[in-house]
């Protein structure tokens, strides 16, 4: 059923997915509300996963913009209690005010191995729904670079934000990364250009 959900959500129109490293400073919120706010003023949809970090500072941004209407939260989770503690008000904020929340099987509580499947899981029927994605790299950022790559293989356009913490641009397929120099908000990012 997520699928059918996430395949009519894709049919709707214009579909930014915004994700990025559980580790993101918070000195990265407002670069993340930058990138929210104008793709909200391009009439975008934003595709959010719900955790610590860009997730967590994309739901901010849509929640004091009052676009929660503009905004679709992929969960992992079967209900608000599997969030991150600092997340679930957030969440039930979003939820409160008609956001649209497609929910994950993971319940609460789960062992490491089944949220990881879930969180995988997520982040699969988010690409699959989206038209693009903006990621905040940081660190490792492995779940994030995963996610990148699986948007590269299904042709979505993809920006991509170094924030520090060693992050690099993930090596994907046959194309390049090509640093954008058009003004800001995304004056330093990267774009990947098959």
């Amino acid at each position: 059923m997520a699928w059918q959900i996430s395949e009519q959500i894709r049919e709707e129109g214009k579909k930014v997915g915004i994700i990025g490293a559980r580790a993101l400073p918070q000195e990265y919120k407002e670069k993340v509300s930058e990138i929210t706010k104008y793709l909200l003023s391009k009439e975008y949809q934003i595709h959010l996963g719900g955790a610590f970090g860009a997730d967590q500072y994309a739901l901010e941004s849509l929640i004091s913009a009052g676009a929660v209407s503009k905004g679709v939260l992929f969960s992992a989770w079967s209900t608000v209690a599997g969030f991150p503690r600092e997340v679930q008000k957030y969440v039930e904020y979003f939820t409160s005010h008609r956001g649209k929340v497609l929910w994950g099987l993971v319940p609460p509580h789960s062992s490491r191995s089944v949220a990881i499947a879930g969180l995988l899981s997520r982040n699969q029927r988010l690409v699959y729904a989206s038209s693009g994605i903006v990621a905040f790299l940081y660190g490792e950022s492995n779940g994030t670079k995963n996610t990148i790559r699986k948007a590269i293989e299904r042709g979505l356009k993809v920006v991509v934000f170094l924030c520090g913490g060693g992050a690099v641009l993930p090596s994907v397929g046959s194309g390049r990364w090509v640093e954008l120099r058009c003004g800001e908000p995304w004056e330093g990012a990267h774009l990947y250009k098959r």
